[in-house]
Parts: structure tokens; sequence; C-alpha cells
């Protein structure tokens, strides 16, 4: 008689009278035999998150979970044997994630590289915020029940503004409260230009991209810029790192450390003089991302969690702890679902990424105007305006006052005035949130009016938002001004240290001024106020 070896281990015959039946047994010997391997092989040899080829990433969209896990545990019981399920990524962060630049944004950024079907919620051209803000209206779009087990955060370049900070602290708390099961990944990657430069025989920083640009503008990956990189080098330029690097890796590090997070870094050289073979990473505009970069970061990403296990039934934080939000954009859609009147108030667009026809949309107020919406909770909420932020100065956007009116028992009460400065000191343009006050239940008209003349462009509103005030963060570039400080800047043409800190819209910001003794920016809109809108001249010769 012939032979096979039984589940149980032991020898047991079988006739050898049929050769069917001999080759039926052989089967089930090899089917046994597999079966036994897969349910008893060793945890550190099962198939990690993210196969490998070389340096080739491959999209493995499944992670082994231990079973074993009591439904709202919220930890995984370590077993021998384990099943399988598709592995839940998302992804909030700049326009780096979101995709600019590339070909196909629902194929190439890097949360896609890790599987195609991670919801990317990325924002082009904005911040923190709008997860801060807007949390519960982002995920409800896509996932409005349901956990994540990976969730990517990709703000960066976000942490030395000081209002940035707060916010992306409210985020990722945020995010942490919804999905308490979730391994919480941020992204820290780097550009050329922004982060690389040199000091000057005056001692004052010199960014590559401005020096590039007055020395002949060479295009980033052209063979001309690197040998004027290379012949500069050898007449004793020293290429260093931006020194609020470090800065920036200190904020990073200690909010992911509040959350359990961990950090995905992407691969840069040692000494930022090595950069030019790194060229091939980045966009023409030596900011975004290339096709080479995302597929960079989805390594490195990969690299983070192969050994990582998820939760089989992971917890998902109720929005009563989370907090509410009702956030309405039209920054990409270019539809505005509330009432606006005013003269001239249109809706424009403007190109964001030619490659994809991709644009960006704006209500324009050239003259003043109205937009009409209600705060749908039985509650007090914090109200947030997103408008267009420009720079650097002496920027493209007016300086422009907001009142906003709610209605009480007796009739409608009209706010303060608020003035936005939409321009600050630094190259950008991108969406950024104000704080104009809390609002109660019910119907609500925030009125606009544009103050300053001769602009490029009239005020854009690009969006509104309404938040849990708890959550509430700070909003550097909205002001409350009072009479008095007109006074105070005739005192002799008074510095910016005697200005009132008290006129900024949000208690946060005041302390942030405070601390960091940012007060020159007030000065302009001050000045401006007083003198064009409050009749209180400042200048002592007027």
């Amino acid at each position: 008689v012939h032979s096979f070896v039984g589940t149980n281990g032991r020898t047991m015959p079988f006739p050898t009278s049929s050769f069917h039946q001999q080759r039926a047994a052989a089967l089930l010997l090899l089917a046994v035999t597999i079966a036994t391997i897969c349910v008893w092989l060793p945890h550190d040899e099962l198939t990690p998150l993210f196969g490998r080829s070389g340096h080739t990433l491959k999209n493995h969209r499944v992670l082994s979970i231990p079973e074993g896990v009591t439904e709202g545990e919220g930890s995984a019981v370590q077993t021998q044997r384990r099943k399988a399920r598709e592995t839940r990524y998302v992804a909030f962060g700049t326009s780096t994630t979101w995709g600019h630049g590339l070909e196909n944004i629902e194929t190439d950024p890097y949360p896609k590289l890790i599987s195609r079907s991670a919801d990317n919620l990325a924002v082009r051209a904005a911040g923190p915020g709008v997860p801060a803000m807007c949390l519960k209206s982002m995920v409800e779009n896509v996932n409005p029940d349901g956990a994540y087990d990976v969730v990517f955060i990709e703000f960066y370049h976000r942490t030395l503004d000081p209002g940035d900070i707060d916010s992306l602290k409210i985020a990722v708390r945020r995010i942490r409260k919804r999905y308490p099961d979730a391994h919480l990944v941020f992204i820290r990657d780097w550009y050329i230009f922004g982060f690389i430069g040199f000091y000057n025989e005056r001692g004052v920083w010199t960014r590559i991209e401005d020096w590039n640009e007055r020395t002949g503008g060479e295009a980033l990956h052209s063979d001309a810029f690197a040998e004027k990189v290379r012949v500069a080098t050898k007449n004793g330029v020293k290429w260093e790192w931006y020194f609020k690097r470090d800065d920036r890796d200190v904020v990073l590090n200690e909010i992911a450390a509040t959350v359990d997070g961990r950090i995905a870094a992407m691969e840069a050289p040692e000494k930022a003089e090595d950069f030019l073979p790194f060229r091939k990473f980045f966009d023409p505009d030596g900011h975004h991302l290339s096709p080479e970069g995302h597929k960079l970061l989805a390594d490195r990403i990969g690299h983070l969690l192969e050994h990582l296990s998820i939760v089989e039934n992971p917890r998902v934080g109720s929005w009563d702890i989370v907090g509410d939000d009702m956030c309405v954009s039209w920054f990409l859609s270019g539809q505005c679902p509330f009432k606006v009147h005013g003269d001239g108030v249109k809706m424009i667009s403007w190109a964001a990424d030619n490659k994809n026809h991709l644009y960006k949309y704006g209500l324009e107020f050239p003259k003043g105007g109205k937009i009409m919406f209600n705060n749908p909770f039985n509650k007090p909420m914090a109200l947030y305006l997103d408008f267009m932020l420009e720079g650097p100065f002496p920027g493209i956007y007016p300086i422009t006052e907001i009142i906003v009116e709610t209605f009480g028992p007796n009739g409608s009460i009209l706010s303060k005035p608020f003035y936005i400065n939409p321009s600050v000191d630094r190259a950008v343009h991108f969406v950024q949130p104000a704080f104009i006050g809390t609002v109660p239940p019910g119907d609500i008209i925030v009125h606009v009016r544009p103050l300053e003349e001769g602009k490029k462009e009239a005020f854009r509103i690009a969006g509104i938002n309404i938040s849990e005030i708890n959550d509430r963060f700070a909003t550097p570039d909205v002001h409350i001004i009072q009479p008095q400080e007109c006074a105070l800047l005739r005192q002799e043409q008074a510095p910016a240290a005697n200005l009132r800190l008290s006129g900024f819209s949000d208690p946060k910001t005041i302390q942030i001024k405070q601390n960091d003794n940012e007060r020159f920016d007030r000065v302009r809109v001050v000045k401006f106020v007083c003198n064009n809108v409050l009749n209180e001249p400042t200048d002592l010769n007027s």
C-alpha cells in the first residue's frame, strides 16, 4: 500500500487498486499541505502591506488582520491565524498630496499609488484650517459612517506660521477622535525652491529661486541650471538648508507625538549642496513633486507601514465628540448655493492646473455686496469666511470690511466691523480662513465692503464655514480697530508696539501676536482704516 500524511499528522493507508483513487488522493495531499502552511505560517513571514520588486512599489491594498479582536477593544490580539481585508486609506493635505502637476490625479498622487481606493481629501491652495473647520463635511462626502485604517496628513510646509500650527493641532485632534484606531502618518517632504539657499556677502539669506531669477532664470531641470549651480559653488557660494527647517521638524514631531502618530520622511540629501541629483523628484516649479517624487514618497511610506497591523473592527468616534461643522466651498466647483447680492458680484475662475484643465473659483465683490445663509445647528457656532490671500506686498486684493448680521427676538443685530488684510509679505496665493465671529442659530447675512482702490483684483470669497466654538483657531489677518488706536499712531508716529492688540478678532490671535511680537502687519491696516474709514488721520501733517 501507499500512504499519505493526514491533517492530524498520522500516516494513513489507502488502496492501490484504482488509478483514479490514487490521483484523487495525491491532489488531496497537495491541497491539505498548502492549507496547513497558510494557517501555521509565522507572523514575520506573512506578506507585508507593501510588496516590492527591487525599489518598485507594488500596489498591495490588503493588510493582514489579527483574528481574535473583540469589537470595541481598539487593540489587536495577536494570534497565529490571520485573515485579510482591504486596507482603508484617507489623505489630508495641500496641493502636493492633491497631485499638482500630475497627468492623472486619480492614479498618480502618492495616496493613489499606495491604494487606488484611497480617499484623497487634499485641497489645493489651502492649509490645515480646512480639516480643522470641516472634517465632518469632508469625510461625509466619501465615507460618512466608515472607518479608516491609515490616515495621511501632509502639512509640513505649514508648520511655521502660528495660525497654521494652531489649526493643524485642532485638525489632528479631530481626526484622532474620529478614527481612534487608525495609524496617523505625517508626511515630511521638502522642496528645492524654498528649502535651499545661501547667505550673501552681507549675511542676508538668499533663496535659490531668487538667485536663479537674478542670474538668468534657467529651468530647474536644465543642464544650464546645473552648470550655473556648480560654477557658483566653485566661486564660494555655500548652499545650505533654510535655517527654519529644524523648527518645522520640531513642530511636526511634537504634534505627531500628541496622537501617537508616525512620520514618513521623504529622502533628501544630507547636505544641501548635493541637491542636483534630486531634481527629478520635483515639478519644474521646484516646489511640488514630480511623478518620480510621488513614487519615492510612496515607497518611503511603504517602508514605514509594512510591518504594522490594523484593527479588524476599528472604532469610529461620534460627531458629538468630534464636533459638528458645515462647510460650503465653491473654490473647486464654482457653484455657490447661497443667495448673493451686490453690484458687479460674480463668480470668476482662473487657471489652476492647465495640464488637467482644472480651475479655481471665487465670488468677486468689486463694489461690495452680501451673502445670505443659515446656521442649521441648534447652538452658537464659529463663523469663518474663506478669502483669497496673496503676496508679497503690496498685493493684488484690497483691504475689506466685513460686518455680520444675525437676527434675534428684537430684530437684526450687526457685529462690529472686521477688517481683512488679504496681502502678506511672502510670495503666496491661496485660500485663507478668517474668523468673523460667533453666530447664533438661524439666518445670517455677511456684508462685504472693499475699501482700497486701485488694486488689480476685487476681493474674492471662496467659501463659508461654520464649526464648533471650542475648535476655533487663530486667524491673524482679521482685525477690529478702535478709534483710540488712531490717536496712538499720531503720537510722534508711534511704533507698532504701542498698538492695542485687543483689536484682533480672536483671543488666540492676541496671544500669538504677543508671543511673537508680530505687529507690523497690523500697523498697515490700522493706518489705512484710521485715515480712510474712521476719519481719524494718523499723519501729524494731515
